[in-house]
């Protein structure tokens, strides 16, 4: 017992200062960037990430063009965590009853709303990064939906729970990922689907370039709701929390 909280410990101390350090790098890159030069020139940058990082995101869909794009999640009520977390305890029983001490553990997987043409495309990889979910929403089915701002993404792990507990006691409001839900009223069941006003890269140890790419993914972030309001005026996003 003691030994986890000492483990627990260090992780969160490590954490902090990890965050510290990234923050101060971010810093020295942020002073540097230049966002009306990647506002003014949004195709090109966009191009530029589909053809590198999110590569995957071009064969997703097919060469159809891209427009715009961010990170996404699809809503999932307390009932479903609950029956989530429930499954991944019953596996690690499972792979205990086999003589295998391992910890089964749901991870949050790559997915992404993105618009070409006047359509919307919800993309969603399984944990192999192989697409699982392709769903496309309508010019009718966008005119008809609804959005509201659900507050900053929680952490889905560990992991990401200390990063959330440590962005929240630095006060930085602005590294907080958040959660605007987009709920399509028109189908027979009310889906919800989650778009992030940040996207989150695939990190590969070394990419010095990683802080500058992801400053740009979030310019384009920022113009797919710019784009989304445009179009649909009904889902223009607001962080001003609405009461159904």
């Amino acid at each position: 017992m003691f030994q986890s909280f000492i483990i627990v410990a260090v992780l969160c101390v490590g954490s902090f200062f990890y965050y510290k350090y990234m923050m101060q790098k971010t810093k020295a890159v942020a002073a540097d960037f230049d966002e009306n030069e990647v506002k003014n020139n949004l195709q090109k940058y966009m191009d530029i990430l589909t053809e590198n990082q999110l590569d995957y995101l071009k064969v997703w869909l097919k060469d159809k063009p891209i427009h715009s794009f961010t990170d996404a999640s699809i809503a999932i009520s307390t009932k479903d965590k609950a029956k989530n977390a429930a499954v991944d305890a019953a596996k690690s029983v499972a792979w205990a009853v086999v003589g295998v001490k391992a910890k089964y553990r749901r991870v949050e997987t790559a997915a992404h709303l993105v618009f070409s043409d006047n359509e919307l495309h919800f993309l969603a990889a399984n944990v192999d990064g192989d697409l699982e979910t392709h769903i496309t929403f309508t010019e009718t089915q966008l005119a008809n939906a609804k959005i509201e701002y659900k507050g900053p993404k929680k952490g889905v792990d560990l992991a990401s729970g200390v990063t959330d507990f440590i962005s929240a006691k630095l006060n930085k409001e602005e590294n907080m990922i958040n959660v605007f839900a987009i709920t399509f009223k028109d189908r027979k069941d009310n889906l919800i689907i989650q778009a992030h006003d940040k996207v989150m890269l695939p990190y590969e140890m070394g990419d010095s370039s990683y802080t500058k790419n992801t400053m740009i993914a979030n310019v384009i972030s920022k113009s797919f709701f710019q784009t989304l309001g445009e179009k649909y005026p009904n889902l223009t996003a607001s962080k001003v929390k609405m009461v159904s």
